[in-house]
């Protein structure tokens, strides 16, 4: 509101477009802390893993949002600025002390963040960091312009469009791979299958493929050697405490899948297949390298 504020009684456009990044931060936090309350809503019939991704959604409509609405219109505003620059600024003294109040109070915010632990923190330090690093901006183009150099409102606007569009695209990749399906990485795979083979009657373990349902959920699909011979009890039990061991070393792991079967194949499954068959009844799994 200071920023806002500091544009309407002295006509710098840079003040605007820092207030609107500020805006898009503030924005990008409240829309996190309400999707992560969201995300913790339990399992239900339409959504049996749960609410995890709703988080990465949120995100990805607010980096949409953000690209096409305010970056956009502060660059096409910028670049007007640039061509059309005409003196007439006011009160230059009095929205720098504001621009310094501001970044006082960034500075501070981030300090206190950086202790607290939790992606909410992180977030909110990494983004008072961007908001300090564009008041500094605002701060440099607000003393140029008032040297005479008048192009710079619109030159600093648009570099500050530029940084949201960059955040933007930031938040949209960091997002969009966990709902395109994102695996975890290779190590994960190794633990998984370090753990099972300390488990009695566990001959190997292949085909893996597990997908994250959440930003640290991660479900699991497995097939497991064993003897033969073993019955179905036997595998039955067995299967219990391949589960609780995993949930215990692995608490990422919130939902596990396993198959038994007396056969050893590649640690994991690339390409998966699902095959309907006829009578709509069954599915087979075929594994394609």
């Amino acid at each position: 509101m200071l920023k806002i504020f500091g544009f309407v009684i002295s006509g710098y456009l840079i003040l605007l477009a820092d207030a609107m990044h500020t805006i898009t931060d503030v924005a990008s936090i409240l829309i996190l802390a309400y999707s992560g309350i969201l995300s913790k809503k339990p399992a239900d019939s339409l959504h049996p893993f749960g609410h995890g991704l709703a988080k990465n959604i949120a995100s990805l409509v607010v980096g949409v949002s953000f690209i096409t609405i305010i970056s956009f219109e502060l660059f096409k505003e910028g670049f007007i600025k640039i061509i059309n620059s005409r003196d007439g600024y006011t009160n230059t003294e009095f929205v720098i002390l504001i621009e310094l109040a501001v970044l006082f109070i960034l500075i501070f915010a981030s300090i206190i963040y950086l202790r607290k632990p939790g992606i909410l923190s992180r977030t909110v330090f990494i983004e008072s960091l961007n908001d300090s690093l564009s008041t500094v901006a605002a701060i440099v183009g607000i003393v140029i312009v008032s040297f005479g150099y008048l192009f710079f409102d619109g030159l600093v606007t648009i570099v500050i469009s530029l940084m949201i569009f960059y955040n933007s695209i930031r938040l949209i990749k960091q997002n969009a791979r966990f709902l395109l399906g994102l695996s975890p990485p290779d190590e994960f795979y190794h633990k998984v299958e370090e753990v099972l083979l300390s488990l009695d009657f566990v001959k190997g373990v292949h085909d893996m493929i597990s997908i994250y349902i959440g930003e640290n959920d991660i479900h699991l699909d497995m097939h497991v050697t064993i003897d033969g011979d073993m019955t179905i009890a036997e595998a039955d039990k067995l299967s219990y405490q391949i589960v609780d061991k995993l949930k215990k070393e692995l608490p990422e792991i919130k939902y596990v899948n396993v198959h038994f079967c007396p056969y050893h194949g590649e640690r994991r499954k690339k390409i998966v297949i699902k095959v309907f068959s006829p009578s709509n009844t069954s599915i087979f799994d075929q594994n394609i390298s």
